[in-house]
């Protein structure tokens, strides 16, 4: 290989080193068209200082960051749905027996948190990110 080449290759691999990076930065936030504008520009700048011509170089769309949801997923929330309507209703059947013990407050309090946390993860699971 000659020079021009190798510096040619190295120059592309900087580039895409730079894609990576904002891309990074973009992972997970919802980006304004003014952030996308100026995240672009950068681009530009960094390829005209490296002295390439622009090409095809092209930022991920926010969309392509969106993980698929598939059936698995679905079906986990699902399953999830299911493990907080048997935890809630254990729970209320647990207090609403007659002369619940101290055990029982602490089962409860116990599954109150289980269905908390499961709750969170559904919300959080559900959400877009931002």
């Amino acid at each position: 290989m000659n020079g021009k080449t190798d510096s040619s290759a190295r120059k592309i691999e900087l580039i895409n080193k730079k894609v990576g990076e904002i891309n990074e930065r973009r992972r997970g936030m919802k980006i304004t068209a003014l952030e996308d504008e100026l995240d672009r520009q950068e681009l530009r700048n960094y390829i005209r200082i490296l002295g390439v011509e622009p090409g095809t170089v092209r930022l991920e769309s926010v969309s392509d960051e969106l993980a698929a949801r598939d059936r698995i997923f679905y079906a986990t929330i699902f399953v999830e749905a299911l493990i907080m309507l048997a935890v809630v209703g254990f729970a209320v059947a647990t207090l609403l027996k007659p002369d619940p013990t101290n055990m029982d407050w602490a089962t409860c309090a116990v599954l109150l948190a289980v269905f908390g946390v499961v709750g969170y993860r559904i919300f959080k699971d559900t959400r877009p990110p931002r």
